[in-house]
């Protein structure tokens, strides 16, 4: 039975949402990295243009804000492990959720592609 996210009235998930999403994430060891350009246009999107209200807004260090919005990493994309920080902070927007949320949700389907093969 899968269970149905908690939104409150902000538009936010629930804590309990989140943490089950953080699990997903750790438990499937995402093999597709999700692409920071995405998050870095969806952060300017929602109107975080200064750096200390994305790294505030993602709940990440400035320098590793930076390091996303500049697109200066290994393949412009982010690890899992960056991805749980981000969908562990409560302050997340909700376009940024969705993106990662998303990423999450194709990995799923295409490894359950590559087990049913």
């Amino acid at each position: 039975m899968e269970k149905i996210p908690v939104v409150v009235g902000d538009g936010k998930q629930s804590l309990t949402a989140r943490l089950e999403k953080i699990r997903d994430l750790h438990e499937k060891k995402l093999t597709r990295k999700i692409p920071s350009r995405l998050i870095a246009d969806a952060l300017i999107e929602e109107g975080y243009l200064s750096l200390d209200a994305q790294a505030k807004a993602l709940g990440l260090n400035r320098s590793t804000v930076w390091t996303i919005m500049k697109t200066t990493q290994k393949l412009g994309r982010l690890n899992s492990k960056t991805a749980r920080c981000i969908l562990a902070n409560p302050s997340t927007p909700v376009s940024v959720r969705a993106i990662i949320d998303s990423m999450v949700d194709t990995e799923t389907v295409l490894q359950a592609k590559g087990n049913d093969d």
